[in-house]
């Protein structure tokens, strides 16, 4: 994907040190930024596919929503970070398909 879209919690990549993991895409996107922080699961999704974005998150169960959306085909998700700096959640890269 050429985009980035961060849910709310992981909005820290964004700056110092943890900016150079988003060095790959074009244009990083922010939940409470670009889309509206109360946004559900499946709005995020919508906003993925029309701007061509993954779904960086720390919410493993996200991508459940994300079906409810007709076109959406599978998901592929894979562990982006570890773990967070300041906890024990890993940060997932949600990739959505269409095909």
């Amino acid at each position: 994907m050429r985009n980035v879209l961060l849910d709310q919690q992981v909005t820290y990549l964004k700056q110092g040190e943890h900016s150079s993991l988003l060095k790959d895409y074009e244009r990083v996107f922010a939940v409470g930024e670009d889309i509206r922080a109360t946004s559900f699961d499946e709005n995020c999704a919508n906003f993925c596919l029309e701007r061509d974005c993954d779904f960086l998150t720390a919410d493993k169960t996200s991508y459940g929503h994300f079906f409810k959306i007709r076109r959406v085909k599978s998901v592929e998700i894979f562990r982006f970070m570890k773990k967070e700096p300041n906890s024990d959640r890993p940060v997932f890269c949600v990739r959505i398909k269409t095909k």
